[in-house]
């Protein structure tokens, strides 16, 4: 089944200009206990063109074949009115409609407010993205028409008849026509079914996301029982509609319930002005294709999310002559009152820190937190007028950030923070394992409030940054030398990382001595600074985006190459970068991943005493001992990530830039492959402790099963290598890389010294790992063969899953690459077979050397290569 912290929801919303925070009327309710009203919000979609169904705009069908107002809409009907009006009579729920609305866009969404299985979904989210959408008319129907391709696609000058006609607005669905108010300004139709149909838009279920469906992943859809399912209340606000609905469904054989918040939001006629998105700044966009006959072809644009924040008219001249002012539209959170009194300060300054940002651009109290206001009987959570930070009892260990804007400009509308329960775990376990060896306060197994409150902070920190708008920003840590985060005056000011947007969590490199106190990220870094600069800044004189172009560069132009203000985007699906990882600190993975393992050996020694209680079992032990290899395993990867990489570069032309890569020189991708091997080798020596493993029970700890399933991963790496390799003069060849592979992993074999467990394991790893590669296995009938190590790499769950911008073309440049690793494989597989030749003449060698265990090692491998590689003969010269 689908996890939560898997799905990207980015969703768009209702309009700047329309004041959305107007008193409402009393809901409208079926009987039963009412939730909180609520208004949801939307995504994909802007531009409305001409309509492109005939509608006739005319006021209603013939009297003949209409009910009169009063005999629909009786006497005993409970009325909502706003944006539109509600009317519930008996059990029917009929909406009016303003003419004036027609042709009109809205945002159509569902949000979950209520749900009995949280495995999937939780209280809060919005499973799919809304869909934007209009009324029309003709003489005896209404269609709601979903315009979401022309929020994504317009046409300019004589284009646009060609573009109408290939782009027309579908219908959705369509109501008769029930009766006109009396005025006749408005028609009445019938939503009852409409508003708790078993449609996607309505649906409690999530398609997969884009990395789901190419991982194979079915979404959960259930059987929907309708006679089980309707609307229980509804309610009208002057910019939105809410229903809220009961859909009940089987799931697995299992009864499922869901309470969904169903939101129809006008959107505003003129949208903000947009900015055009830069690919050296980290943005979430909203992306826009242009047919015009000034473009030879079709130009796609991207429009950063952001909120939008004017100054009011009023203060105009103070803001201009440099004054701090209020903005006109404050971006406000309101913290949901689910979380305990003693967490709720640390979430607010979470919340507020992002204020020091936008005083730099001459706002003040641009963001501000609230308690619910639980006095206010329109106040709900799910209403898009407020953005909250919502509380989840699941045990995900995860968090994240989504917004949802008005997709014609980008802007903002709303943002929600997704706090999962069990984020508290992940935070605790990565803070012992990073920081216990220099911090007794880590080393506890509850932490207070001085501990964890300020995790709690930086986590809410980081995903309000994305609600902002701000995308990963991978490179953060690698503007600090690794020797800095040594020193306590400069952790002390600048923390970890140049950005709160990058996943490095606590220093690790510290050591004991050190007298390093601030162990976390900084509150902000510098270039959260400037990437709010960069988004929010208004630009005055600039009439479009077009115009602000020059601009913006030149504030990117002024920074240099200034490390602290660099972007390295998050790669998804090949990691090239090593300037741009998760989870690391410094500039050189090789001395920080050094610092690191050398703290995991001081826990290690010490983690029966910093972990076993009195009276308790050693599970709590056994747990951070797996953290331990976890955190292990960062560091092989943050190394392993030179090894055929390339600092991926932004170029644009004018910058001086001579590349969009530089390859990591030979040197360095040589003390890599050293370095993990070395460690991969050491590992067993301070992780078998018998005196502590002792008391996990008989079963194995896993530690040669991963030190294996990482030489073959290194294997792989050689593709890597022969890309990079084919960029550059002076490289580090395929045939090297493996040739220096196959020399650290027999190492202790070619100078005739004994061997541990962990040299024969790797050995024995390396030989499979050319079976397996060369596709020899199943051909020889070999035995040789090792765990599973499928779940071996997986990534750690990291608070915040929802920021990655699936349709940026950075995506499809990384696909790309992923195929061409694969033009390397012919002459992997070559230089594999020399290799296999070249073991096979040592192990034969070595039968009759070396102690019992080891001639039964050489013997094996020997007997094992002889079967596979038959009579091919001796290896070339």
């Amino acid at each position: 089944m689908k996890k939560i912290f898997l799905f990207a929801a980015i969703a768009a919303m209702s309009a700047a200009s329309l004041t959305l925070g107007a008193s409402s009327p009393a809901g409208l309710h079926a009987g039963l206990s009412p939730l909180r009203q609520a208004d949801t919000v939307m995504t994909d979609s802007a531009a409305v063109g001409t309509d492109s169904l005939a509608v006739k705009d005319s006021v209603a069908t013939s009297d003949s074949l209409m009910k009169n107002y009063s005999a629909v809409i009786t006497e005993d009907a409970e009325t909502s009115e706003g944006l539109m009006t509600i009317h519930k009579v008996k059990s029917t729920w009929y909406l009016e409609i303003p003419d004036s609305l027609m042709g009109k866009p809205m945002l159509l969404a569902s949000k979950i407010s209520a749900i009995s299985d949280n495995e999937d979904a939780i209280a809060g989210q919005m499973p799919e993205d809304p869909i934007l959408v209009e009324w029309s008319k003709d003489d005896e129907k209404v269609y709601l028409l979903d315009i979401s391709r022309q929020a994504n696609y317009s046409a300019t000058g004589s284009l646009r008849k060609g573009f109408e006609l290939n782009y027309m607005k579908p219908v959705m669905s369509a109501f008769p026509i029930k009766t006109v108010n009396p005025d006749s300004s408005a028609v009445v139709i019938d939503v009852t079914k409409f508003f708790c149909a078993n449609e996607k838009y309505m649906s409690p279920f999530a398609e997969p996301s884009a990395l789901e469906q190419l991982l194979g992943v079915k979404g959960n859809k259930g059987v929907f029982k309708q006679d089980m399912s309707g609307i229980l209340s509804s309610k009208a606000f002057p910019q939105n509609i809410v229903f809220k609905t009961r859909m009940v469904y089987t799931l697995s054989s299992e009864p499922f319930t869901a309470i969904m918040t169903v939101s129809m939001i006008r959107l505003a006629d003129t949208p903000m002005k947009p900015r055009l998105s830069d690919h050296r700044i980290g943005y979430f966009t909203d992306r826009h294709t242009v047919y015009s006959e000034n473009k030879d072809g079709l130009e796609t644009v991207g429009y950063i999310n952001r909120w939008n924040l004017q100054p009011k008219p009023e203060d105009m001249a103070r803001y201009m002559a440099g004054e701090l002012v209020e903005p006109e539209k404050p971006i406000v959170y309101y913290i949901d009152d689910a979380f305990p009194a003693k967490w709720r300060p640390y979430l607010k300054e979470g919340i507020e820190d992002w204020q020091r940002a936008f005083e730099k651009i001459g706002f003040k109290n641009a963001i501000v937190a609230k308690d619910y206001p639980l006095g206010d009987p329109d106040f709900d959570p799910d209403d898009i007028r407020y953005s909250c930070l919502r509380y989840a009892s699941t045990d995900i260990a995860n968090a994240m950030g989504p917004s949802w804007t008005d997709p014609r400009s980008g802007e903002i509308i709303n943002g929600s923070v997704y706090f999962y329960h069990d984020v508290l775990k992940l935070l605790h376990n990565w803070r012992f394992v990073q920081t216990a060896a220099v911090d007794p306060a880590a080393r506890k197994e509850v932490y207070d409030m001085d501990t964890m409150g300020p995790l709690l902070r930086y986590l809410v920190v980081h995903e309000v940054g994305h609600t902002l708008g701000l995308m990963h920003n991978m490179r953060g840590s690698f503007a600090y030398p690794v020797d800095s985060l040594r020193s306590r005056t400069f952790t002390d000011v600048y923390g970890t990382t140049a950005s709160v947007m990058d996943y490095a969590r606590y220093n690790y490199v510290a050591q004991p001595g050190d007298n390093v106190r601030w162990l976390l990220p900084p509150r902000l870094g510098p270039y959260d600074y400037f990437a709010i600069e960069w988004g929010y800044k208004p630009i005055f004189d600039a009439a479009t985006p077009e115009d602000e172009k020059p601009v913006l560069n030149s504030w990117i132009l002024a920074k240099g190459d200034d490390p602290m203000y660099r972007y390295g985007r998050q790669e998804i699906f090949t990691a090239i970068d090593p300037a741009s990882q998760t989870e690391s600190l410094g500039d050189d993975a090789i001395a920080a991943s050094e610092y690191g393992i050398s703290n995991l050996k001081i826990i290690m020694n010490n983690l029966l005493a910093w972990t076993a209680k009195s009276g308790e079992d050693y599970s709590y032990s056994e747990e951070m001992y797996k953290e331990l290899l976890s955190q292990f395993n960062r560091y092989m990867g943050h190394v392993s990530k030179y090894i055929g990489g390339n600092y991926l570069e932004y170029p644009v032309y004018g910058d001086g830039k001579t590349t969009s890569f530089v390859p990591v020189d030979r040197k360095t991708q040589r003390a890599a492959l050293r370095f993990v091997v070395e460690s991969l080798k050491e590992l067993p020596e301070w992780m078998e402790n018998e005196n502590i493993i002792k008391y996990f029970g008989p079963g194995s700890t896993g530690i040669y099963d991963y030190q294996a399933s990482y030489v073959k991963r290194l294997l792989g790496f050689s593709r890597k290598v022969a890309n990079t390799y084919a960029r550059t003069e002076h490289g580090y060849s395929q045939y090297e890389y493996l040739e220096d592979l196959f020399d650290l992993v027999f190492k202790r074999t070619k100078q005739g010294k004994r061997l541990s467990k962990a040299d024969m394991n790797m050995e024995y790893a390396f030989i499979y790992g050319l079976f397996d590669d060369l596709n020899l296995l199943k051909k020889s009938g070999s035995g040789l063969g090792f765990a599973d190590d499928s779940d071996l790499f997986a990534d750690d769950a990291m608070p915040c899953a929802c920021a990655v911008d699936w349709e940026s073309p950075e995506l499809e440049k990384e696909l790309e690459y992923a195929r061409k690793e694969s033009d390397a494989s012919i002459s992997n597989k070559e230089i594999q077979f020399y290799l296999l030749l070249e073991a096979k003449d040592l192990m034969n060698k070595k039968v009759k050397s070396g102690t019992k265990e080891m001639r039964a090692h050489y013997s094996y491998l020997a007997h094992e290569i002889n079967k596979v590689a038959g009579t091919v003969g001796k290896k070339a010269k």
